[in-house]
């Protein structure tokens, strides 16, 4: 074996075919560029060089050892660069899981920047209903779920990553339908079918507090999520509901969602959550970049 340090001492002087050039080169003195020759030469076994008072030439197994130390050296700084940029999150793998409902909002945009700006990144991507992914995440099987839902857990961190305006999802029959917008109190009295609190534990509460400031008893019709299976539910008119307002663009056609006027719940927050266990630097560098990202068609 050799000391690998002794490298690029012998590469200038090969390089060079001179002491003092290469001492220049590397920043060291001349006396301590021979030195490193001398030292690597007794620990190979062999000379590198020939040297005379005019010239300074590789010997046959210095030409050879000189062939292999360049790939060598090149290997090094590839490992060096990749190590860095897997330390930085800049290469690796990442399971991201998005909500169906986070469609009709910038993030999808905001992911597709992302993976351009990171191709690098092995990114498996999948949608699912935000219970589903959270089962997903419990398991391990995702790194980040981007969901409406947040984790009310103190094993996650969440944190918010846009907003997308809300709806009132209506049947088409209904005298509100044709409306621009609707209050809750236009609809206070109608039965509801909400998102079950557990999943939603804020919004839930929040919900139910601003329809008994109008409505004594506010009618629960279901709990339910994901959105397509509350749209399902006020089509066969269980009840009204709220929704992404984005849905509006599916033309159902028993189903009108219209804009929601309300200064707490107009908007939906949009989270990206993460297990606090996980150190991955892809996933780190995900949850960093994402809320900065500005959206690129």
């Amino acid at each position: 074996m050799f000391d690998i340090r002794l490298l690029p001492g012998f590469m200038a002087v090969a390089r060079h075919k001179h002491f003092g050039k290469a001492a220049e080169a590397v920043h060291a003195t001349q006396p301590g560029i021979s030195q490193h020759i001398a030292k690597l030469e007794k620990q190979l076994g062999f000379r590198l060089f020939d040297r005379t008072k005019r010239t300074v030439a590789l010997t046959p197994a210095g030409e050879a050892f000189y062939d292999q130390s360049r790939h060598l050296m090149a290997m090094m700084a590839r490992m060096k660069a990749e190590g860095l940029q897997i330390a930085q999150g800049l290469l690796g793998h990442l399971g991201l899981g998005m909500q169906s409902s986070v469609l009709y909002s910038d993030v999808p945009l905001r992911i597709a920047t992302f993976k351009k700006a990171n191709e690098k990144i092995n990114i498996r991507f999948e949608v699912h209903p935000g219970d589903y992914l959270r089962r997903l995440m419990d398991r391990g099987e995702l790194d980040v779920a981007i969901t409406t839902l947040p984790m009310p857990s103190p094993e996650y961190d969440t944190m918010v990553v846009s907003h997308q305006p809300m709806g009132v999802a209506i049947m088409k029959s209904h005298p509100l339908a044709a409306r621009q917008q609707i209050t809750l109190e236009d609809i206070s009295s109608e039965p509801f079918i909400i998102v079950p609190r557990e999943y939603d534990p804020v919004g839930h509460d929040m919900l139910l507090s601003k329809l008994r400031r109008t409505c004594e008893a506010p009618r629960i019709a279901a709990s339910e999520t994901p959105s397509l299976n509350v749209i399902a539910r006020v089509a066969v008119g269980e009840g009204v509901a709220l929704i992404p307002l984005g849905y509006q663009r599916d033309g159902h056609d028993a189903v009108q969602v219209v804009r929601l006027e309300d200064p707490d719940l107009g908007a939906a927050n949009i989270y990206a959550a993460v297990h606090k266990d996980n150190a991955r630097p892809t996933t780190r560098h995900f949850i960093n970049a994402l809320p900065k990202l500005r959206p690129v068609p």
